[in-house]
């Protein structure tokens, strides 16, 4: 099982960068239909709305405009970053930056504010409330049964989860592209938290995935090009601010 999570740098809270003009508006974003909320000044009388309830918490995302747009800006960075990267790559190592880029390219990205969506934990815990002011979208996904590969893969897919499995037996069959990071992955949870779980022969620990979670197989760190160190840190950070599918 896991030891610890980490929350990445820069996943600051915003939730009171908005002056209120009024009360606060959530646009709720659920599988079947989306629908605008108001009158949830605060966060825990947002997650006790009635029509919410038996939604998956900890899948939830709540973004706010601004910071949607900022992380956006950070999408096309990394993108540009890549492009960078490929137009002087060999074919092989060429090819499989064009192949991250390209995934990078269809995720949809948002201002994720990191804090606990958890009703009991809202409701509970010590600064677990706190105020909304402005606008807000909430994308509350229906809870998954699979496991996302991505990265320097040759096949990025969703993969059955499975209990007890280590990260490692995710990887079973799977062929690594040109300058893949054979000794570890990236865990991204459903939550925003990360863990590198390691998983090469001579470093492997036993590390499971949760029900929506993201591997994420990087470039090994001796194949960026000095002037793109960061890139695995800030296609992470990515990641952890996708909208949930």
């Amino acid at each position: 099982m896991k030891s610890h999570k980490n929350w990445l740098p820069g996943a600051g809270l915003y939730l009171l960068s908005l002056p209120a003009l009024c009360a606060s508006v959530v646009t709720v974003h659920q599988p079947e239909k989306t629908e605008a909320v108001a009158h949830a000044d605060t966060l825990s009388q947002l997650v006790t709305q009635p029509q919410l309830a038996g939604s998956w918490w900890h899948g939830a995302v709540i973004a706010t405009p601004c910071a949607t747009l900022h992380a956006q800006q950070m999408q096309q960075q990394v993108l540009t970053a890549l492009s960078g990267w490929q137009s002087r790559a060999g074919n092989n190592q060429g090819a499989a930056v064009r192949a991250v880029a390209a995934q990078i390219r269809s995720l949809q990205i948002v201002g994720r504010q990191f804090v606990s969506l958890d009703p009991d934990v809202v409701r509970t815990a010590d600064r677990g409330d706190r105020p909304l002011e402005g606008r807000y979208d909430l994308w509350l996904p229906a809870e998954p049964y699979t496991v996302t590969l991505m990265g320097a893969v040759a096949t990025p897919e969703k993969l059955a989860w499975r209990p007890g499995a280590s990260i490692r037996d995710y990887l079973q069959g799977q062929q690594r592209l040109a300058g893949a990071d054979r000794n570890n992955v990236t865990v991204i949870d459903p939550d925003g938290s990360t863990v590198v779980a390691p998983v090469a022969y001579w470093n492997a620990r036993h590390i499971e995935a949760e029900p929506g979670a993201v591997l994420w197989v990087g470039f090994a760190p001796r194949t960026v090009p000095d002037d793109f160190k960061g890139l695995n840190e800030q296609i992470v950070a990515l990641l952890t601010r996708r909208i949930p599918d």
